[in-house]
Order: C-alpha cells, then sequence, then structure tokens
C-alpha cells in the first residue's frame, strides 16, 4: 500500500496511526500477565514514544510560552484534560482531568501510558531528559510532577 498524502495538509500521514481507546484497555490487559513493574514500564515507555513522536509536530513553535505548546499537543493527544500548574523548564507540575485511561484502567491504577506520553512531549520540545512522578493515584484527577534529570 502506498503512502498516504494528504494534498489539503501538505504532508505525509504515513507514520500516523490511529487507534480505538480500546486498544490501551487491552495492552494494559495482557500486560498485566509480565507482572506488575515490566507492564508499567512498558506503558510508559509506549506512551514516551507516542509523546515524542507527537512533540515533532511543536518544536517550531519554541518553549517561550510552554504552557500554551503543551496544551496544544495535549488536546491533540486526545487523552484528557491538561492544565500546567508550574512550567518552569527545570520543574513542571501538570494537573490532568477526564483522562481516558483512568476510564480505561481504573482510578486504582497509575497512569503509566499518560505519564511517558508527556514525558515523551516535555524531552522532545525541551531536549532534555526528566523524571516524573504521578500523585493522587485512586483520584479521577492526576498530578504529575516532572523535574529536569
Amino acid at each position: 500500500m502506498d503512502d498516504f498524502y494528504d494534498t489539503d495538509v501538505g504532508v505525509q500521514t504515513s507514520d500516523i496511526l490511529v487507534l480505538p481507546s480500546t486498544f490501551l484497555g487491552t495492552l494494559w490487559t495482557e500486560l498485566q500477565g509480565v507482572g506488575s513493574e515490566k507492564a508499567r514500564r512498558i506503558l510508559f515507555n509506549c506512551g514516551h514514544t507516542v509523546g515524542n513522536s507527537l512533540s515533532v509536530n511543536y518544536v517550531g513553535m519554541g518553549t517561550d510560552d510552554l504552557d500554551m505548546v503543551l496544551n496544544q499537543a495535549w488536546a491533540e493527544a486526545g487523552l484528557g484534560h491538561l492544565f500546567v500548574l508550574d512550567s518552569n523548564k527545570e520543574h513542571i507540575v501538570v494537573k490532568l482531568e477526564n483522562l481516558l485511561e483512568i476510564g480505561i484502567i481504573g482510578a486504582e491504577n497509575h497512569c503509566d501510558f499518560t505519564a511517558g506520553c508527556l514525558s515523551g512531549v516535555l524531552e522532545g520540545l525541551l531536549q532534555q531528559p526528566y523524571s516524573v512522578v504521578e500523585e493522587l493515584v485512586g483520584e479521577e484527577t492526576r498530578l504529575f510532577k516532572f523535574d529536569k534529570k
């Protein structure tokens, strides 16, 4: 099959894969058999790859208004509502509501795909690695804190 080229947009879209949200649930369920820590790491890495790929679309916008760039990238991802609470490039804090991942795997579980996706977007935009801590596990709203490594 040939690559799809959208002449209205003027970009090649063969590297874009849109999956139904049930795919994330299936992946999460299947990974439970490999052990909790391995499953979490795999989901994080999958999310990180998605986020890093997503960031490519926003690198040209610069990072002076990091709040705006993160909100636009996250809106494109369609994984929930993002609110940037602190956008110092050394320490970034975001609050997420209406997370797709919580709806699929339940509020009692860590949102590792989401954490990875956010981390990938940040690393792609800012060209530096970040550690991430997810807070408020067991709640509908999640807080993620990213610190420059």
